[in-house]
């Protein structure tokens, strides 16, 4: 090339540059403009008010808020895609953090919704490997508390994700829920359908709550378990097509839904949670959504069913509710104009656009 051609050389390759980086920058304001000019999905449908709106979904981390900007990636070339979810069954919020049991990949997959960083659970390793995850929760410590069935143990971690204790009886247990509340550990052991209770210091069994059978007090496949602030126990009765609320000792006080096709009652129930305000969440796996109950059992409202279309659900397995949290842009950014969120829901659909979905629930109305 000759000394007269170089500059215009050097023109060119300037050109080209600003070009793509306008492209580029076109296009993040394109996707930016798409996503707060997208009609909302909200339950219940217009012209009611909206009480649930559908924020997004996740499957990979290529849903994440981006790390490395467009121009990068077109100089660069694309950053390869490490820990997309393969089939998750449950997830939970803490922070930022996504946390998700993936019982194909058999690990606790972490994702950052600020950062968007993904990686596999520090402690999922040696002494705290994980073997097949179902579902997981944290106390007011921050210890994270993992139901393996197939290792048949809750695997306790510290708030840094250190392993701490693995707490279980190989040959006769298998836990596929957890939940904490004060000094005890609830677990759901699908093998003798019953609720274990154990002590939250050194996961000693107190005594256990059901046994199998269909009368009040009895599960048959029991998938789920909660305690809400006043210490009434809930329990997805799988196999008897309801949820049970029981004392924290066993009694039994009442049975919500109940097996037919109409609103109010299930098909498969499997995931539930309870909100700040005592609402009840129940994931309908075969009804492919989730229907909110109040404290005395009747029907609010349902979100989700089926569809190929942003906030439908298939096959959804877990539901988690969450306070709102603050400063998560990429779920904050989501929000049509004039909705006030108290909760999030994150709703783990196992066959469906995205693996990990949110909805923003709305803050509840003040009496006049």
């Amino acid at each position: 090339m000759s000394a007269k051609s170089a500059p215009h050389s050097r023109l060119l390759g300037w050109a080209v540059a600003l070009v793509a980086i306008g492209l580029l920058t076109g296009c993040a304001a394109s996707s930016a403009r798409s996503v707060a000019e997208a009609t909302p999905v909200v339950f219940p449908a217009p012209p009611a008010p909206a009480r649930v709106q559908y924020l997004g979904g996740i499957s990979t981390p290529d849903d994440l808020p981006r790390a490395r900007s467009k121009f990068a990636d077109f100089v660069l070339g694309p950053e390869p895609t490490s820990y997309p979810l393969a089939k998750p069954i449950s997830a939970t919020l803490q922070g930022s953090r996504l946390y998700v049991c993936d019982t194909v990949l058999n690990s606790v997959l972490v994702y950052d919704l600020v950062s968007g960083e993904a990686r596999p659970l520090e402690g999922d390793r040696g002494i705290g490997k994980i073997r097949q995850p179902n579902n997981l929760c944290f106390d007011s410590a921050g210890r994270l508390y993992v139901a393996d069935k197939v290792r048949q143990a809750v695997v306790v971690y510290n708030p840094d994700e250190s392993f701490l204790a693995a707490w279980g009886r190989p040959g006769e247990f298998a836990p596929v829920a957890v939940a904490v509340h004060g000094d005890e550990i609830f677990v759901c052991d699908s093998n003798r359908h019953e609720i274990e209770v154990w002590s939250r210091q050194d996961g000693s069994r107190l005594r256990t709550i059901g046994g199998l059978g269909n009368e009040p007090g009895k599960f048959f496949i029991p998938t789920q378990v909660a305690v809400d602030a006043g210490g009434v126990l809930h329990v997805t009765d799988t196999g008897n097509f309801r949820v049970q609320r029981l004392t924290r000792t066993g009694e039994p006080l009442a049975v919500v839904g109940g097996p037919g096709r109409a609103l109010g009652k299930f098909a498969w129930p499997k995931g539930m949670d309870l909100d700040g305000r005592g609402r009840l969440y129940v994931a309908d796996s075969r009804f492919a959504n989730v229907q909110i109950f109040d404290a005395q059992g009747r029907l609010l409202l349902f979100f989700g069913g089926p569809g190929p279309d942003g906030g439908h659900l298939d096959l959804p397995a877990g539901v988690r509710l969450v306070p709102w949290p603050r400063g998560v842009p990429w779920l904050e950014q989501r929000l049509m104009a004039g909705f006030d969120p108290e909760f999030l829901a994150v709703v783990v659909s196992q066959q469906a656009q995205y693996f990990v979905n949110f909805f923003a629930i709305a803050r509840e109305e003040a009496s006049p």
